[in-house]
């Protein structure tokens, strides 16, 4: 694997990292989930849509939009769709649980997508790959700590909500790698298909619920992480596109250790010997992944 993928999937790990903190200060402000993802993923899709669209002429003759070809809709449009039924199912596990629980397990994600890549599209699966990624998932546990297993049964419903979101959003990683994988599918027109069943999945969400209003914490913080994770997002899958997913992804997903890490420096969370060893262990699985590229 190119170090370069390596190293976006790294810069993308800090970028999602940031906008992952972010939107805790946001939550502690009193979001509505559902309004703030549809405003924040509006903002996102005009930023991109308006660079793409402004871009014809610079590159040559094409910009990106006419990279966007019949394939990159049958992939993008699908994995958009999956990216938003696994964060709403993620938010709606927060009504009852703890972030400190479904988050890890959301991030497990990485899991479907690398495995998913190995079996499916017929990526290698050396034993220190596979070994990255079995001391990614100890992390997580760690982080999760598995010595308060009788509190997590307390919330079943809540915890099975985190599982399918980790699902639905490991599915929408595995589609964008096969679509990347066909050779016709650039980053950016994976990212700009994919926008738009995002989109349409987020309004018909606010349409039911009626809430389009926005909000003060909307206003404040939807126009920072959108714009953080347009760059998160082109960092990601320009690093899918040049490396192997079951690298890349599980690299990217460990966003939520440097997370963790700043929320105790900026948010006076308390550090405990499970943060601090799923830490240690998360950049040793980082380690492990980068010297498997």
């Amino acid at each position: 694997m190119d170090s370069l993928a390596v190293t976006l999937a790294v810069a993308a790990l800090l970028l999602g990292a940031v906008a992952d903190l972010l939107y805790r200060v946001a939550q502690q402000r009193g979001i509505d989930a559902p309004n703030f993802i549809f405003w924040q993923s509006t903002i996102f899709t005009a930023i991109i849509w308006g660079v793409a669209v402004s871009s014809w002429g610079v590159f040559g003759d094409d910009g990106p939009v006419d990279f966007i070809h019949r394939s990159t809709w049958l992939y993008g449009v699908p994995a958009g769709v999956f990216g938003y039924l696994g964060l709403t199912l993620f938010v709606a596990s927060l009504r009852t649980g703890d972030a400190s629980v479904n988050a890890p397990i959301f991030r497990l994600n990485f899991v479907v997508t690398a495995l998913g890549a190995i079996v499916i599209l017929g990526e290698s699966a050396e034993p220190i790959k596979l070994g990255g990624i079995l001391l990614a998932v100890l992390a997580v546990l760690v982080l999760l700590n598995i010595t308060q297993i009788s509190a997590i049964r307390s919330d079943l419903r809540s915890i099975l909500l985190a599982v399918a979101a980790s699902g639905f959003f490991g599915v929408a990683g595995l589609i964008s790698k096969a679509g990347l994988d066909t050779g016709d599918i650039g980053a950016i027109p994976m990212v700009l298909t994919q926008t738009v069943g995002f989109q349409q999945a987020a309004i018909i969400t606010l349409l039911r619920r009626r809430n389009f209003s926005i909000t003060r914490p909307v206003a404040q913080f939807a126009p920072g992480i959108a714009v953080i994770q347009v760059t998160w997002a082109v960092l990601l899958f320009e690093s899918l596109r040049i490396g192997d997913a079951s690298i890349s992804y599980p690299i990217v997903q460990m966003s939520f250790v440097i997370t963790a890490v700043l929320a105790v420096i900026f948010l006076k969370e308390e550090m405990n010997w499970s943060k601090g060893g799923g830490l240690v262990l998360a950049i040793i699985a980082v380690a492990v992944l980068g010297l498997a590229g």
